[in-house]
């Protein structure tokens, strides 16, 4: 606060008293950051202590103003500045204020400060654009630069599909620093409007408060291709009165693809299973004679369709695999499956059986399972084979125990009506197990059985019934080759043979095969035939030995010879 000081005169001998004037604030400092708004008016007020007077404010800076410039007291006076062109540093004024009748004038001290802009990132383009396909595309960088001192920033893409590359650093002066951003459209799905992202560059301009945050707007176009098919399964269809479901493989497949045939005006189902391949159903109407269809994808634009693919019909039966039925395994580490003696075994295949399936039959001999069935037959290494189930795409049967690893021609060779035969090159070995499971899937829990030898009961292995450390499991395997020689010699061949069930003493292997349970050796009590049973089914009674792991997937292996059973078939054990 001023004071304007007091003055005396004498009229009559009495004493005057000059007013006072006061003024408030005495001091007015303005801050002021290059390139941000101005800063805001301030306010001073002057007061008289007695009588009426009038006032006038004066200055000197140009980039000051003081409002009113004059006008009667008390005043309110409103403090405007302008920085507009200065540079950054101190700047200071003085605003005086003279009152009528009073001597002295009072004075308010003004300092404008002003700083430097606040360094910040400028990013070049405002915005990127891709387009798909070629998957992925051409990557895109975005410039970084800064208008002041060094400026610190993170990175994030807005997107699962995209990525920025650094996601962090600092832009010095003079520098100019690139962000690569790169997209895959590979999870996504064709379609007219881009998908939109962005790319968020947060600086630090100022201190660990002071932020800046730019994004920059990404989209992503993705345009089907042109499809191509490589390769149909199966390959051969069978003449049918149902319809066919083929897998499609290729590229340029999406969720908008669709199959479809030459002459047929109407898509067929088609099911995307991933970028490279559909399931698609060939009507019955397109398979009731031999015949070649001209099959074909198609994307909506600009993808378009793809080359027709040539795809038989035929009565010609067609294989195309050979598993153990246990495992579902091949026991080979090459595309030719490893078979042996005895094994039941499924074949795959197209037009291989009747349309209707069919179960064994015992028709010509009541020990034997036949080796005809519905029309097909089948040999392996020119043994006929005892066939146990015969459809369209699968056929079970036994190997004979008459094939050997000597024998010159190893192949299997199927017959289905009056149709030329057809042939599967396979390897006959010695062994070649696999474990039957509960769910007939070849893993999982084993289909076995817990034998009380207190009560002679036999229960099924299982979570909520666990094996004990100690006692007796029964495993069912297939595929552990040939009984010793001169074995049941009262039967012309053990191929097929149903073991009677009054058979004693049992037939067993000559060679025991090697079992583990949760990693531990188990004794081996007895590997041999069940009765009422095919020989090739293969009864094991293990003991569960002392160390092994306990729990409800504990697992167990079969060895034999060169071979071993999958890997995947579990028992539930306790201590």
């Amino acid at each position: 606060m001023v004071l304007a000081g007091f003055t005396a005169a004498c009229g009559g001998c009495a004493w005057a008293a000059t007013p006072t004037v006061t003024i408030a604030p005495a001091a007015v400092t303005f801050s002021y950051q290059i390139g941000n708004p101005l800063p805001a008016a301030q306010i001073v007020s002057a007061h008289i202590s007695s009588g009426p007077a009038t006032f006038t404010a004066t200055n000197t800076q140009p980039w000051l103003v003081v409002s009113p410039p004059s006008g009667n007291m008390p005043a309110t006076l409103s403090l405007q500045v302008n920085p507009t062109s200065l540079t950054a540093g101190s700047y200071t004024d003085v605003v005086t204020v003279t009152v009528s009748g009073v001597t002295t004038p009072v004075t308010v001290s003004v300092t404008l400060n002003i700083n430097a802009p606040a360094s910040g990132i400028t990013v070049s383009p405002s915005s990127l654009s891709f387009t798909v396909p070629p998957d992925p595309p051409a990557s895109q960088t975005l410039t970084l630069t800064t208008t002041g001192a060094p400026v610190p920033f993170t990175v994030t893409a807005g997107a699962p599909w995209m990525t920025v590359t650094p996601t962090a650093g600092v832009v010095l002066p003079g520098e100019e620093l690139m962000l690569t951003v790169s997209v895959n459209a590979a999870a996504l799905a064709p379609q007219t409007t881009p998908y939109s992202g962005k790319v968020t560059i947060v600086a630090s301009t100022g201190g660990s408060s002071q932020t800046n945050t730019q994004n920059i707007s990404v989209s992503l176009t993705v345009n089907t291709a042109a499809p191509a098919i490589t390769s149909v399964f199966p390959p051969t269809l069978p003449v049918s009165a149902n319809p066919v479901t083929i897998t499609i493989r290729g590229t340029g497949f999406y969720g908008s693809t669709v199959a479809g045939l030459s002459g047929l005006t109407t898509a067929l189902p088609t099911k995307l299973l991933s970028s490279t391949a559909l399931l698609a159903t060939i009507p019955a109407s397109e398979l009731s004679s031999p015949t070649t269809l001209n099959l074909f994808v198609s994307n909506p634009p600009p993808g378009g369709s793809s080359p027709a693919f040539s795809l038989s019909v035929a009565d010609t039966p067609v294989l195309l695999a050979a598993v153990n039925a246990a495992s579902y395994g091949t026991n080979s580490n090459t595309t030719t499956p490893n078979l042996s003696p005895g094994e039941l075994v499924t074949l795959f295949g197209t037009n291989i059986g009747p349309v209707t399936p069919a179960g064994m039959t015992t028709s010509a001999n009541p020990d034997y399972v036949d080796t005809s069935l519905s029309g097909v037959s089948v040999t392996v290494d020119g043994h006929a084979a005892p066939i146990l189930y015969v459809s369209q795409s699968q056929v079970s049967i036994q190997v004979p125990y008459e094939v050997a690893p000597t024998d010159p021609t190893q192949q299997i060779s199927l017959t289905n009506g009056s149709a030329p035969a057809a042939t599967l090159p396979i390897s006959i070995v010695a062994a070649s197990p696999g474990i039957f499971t509960a769910n007939g899937s070849g893993s999982a829990a084993a289909a076995a059985l817990n034998y009380n030898s207190t009560t002679g009961q036999y229960t099924l292995n299982a979570s909520n019934n666990p094996a004990p450390i100690g006692s007796t499991v029964i495993l069912y395997v297939t595929g552990l080759g040939s009984y010793p020689s001169g074995t049941l010699s009262g039967f012309s061949t053990l191929s097929g043979l149903l073991l009677p069930v009054a058979t004693n003493p049992l037939p067993q292997l000559a060679t025991l095969p090697t079992v583990t349970i949760g990693g531990v050796g188990a004794t081996v009590a007895y590997a041999g035939a069940i009765p009422g049973s095919l020989l090739g089914v293969v009864q094991l009674n293990v003991l569960v030995p002392t160390g092994a792991t306990t729990g409800n997937t504990v697992p167990v292996t079969v060895v034999s010879g060169p071979g071993t059973a999958q890997n995947s078939v579990t028992l539930a054990i306790h201590p």
